[in-house]
């Protein structure tokens, strides 16, 4: 696993805070967007050059434009922060 990925530990814990709202499923392809969300987010590329392995830019786009306006966005950025190594 690339250094700058989420690791399966801190996966888990979004994972958890992802469905503690009651409008997230345990989907499998949820870790690929949340993944390509912060690669784009971090790497400042167009949405139409996100990397296919993180699947369709567009879906990947339609959820960042839903959580973030759900605030789930905001919620596992906060969630991350306390995560962070020093």
């Amino acid at each position: 696993m690339p250094r700058l990925m989420l690791t399966d530990k801190r996966w888990q814990k979004l994972l958890q805070l992802m469905k503690s709202t009651g409008r997230i499923y345990n989907k499998p392809e949820h870790r690929m967007t949340f993944e390509g969300i912060l690669f784009r987010l971090r790497t400042g590329i167009p949405w139409r050059d996100l990397p296919t392995e993180f699947g369709s830019w567009s879906a990947v786009y339609r959820r960042f434009n839903l959580w973030s306006k759900k605030g789930l966005l905001n919620m596992l950025f906060n969630e991350l922060a306390k995560l962070s190594d020093y």
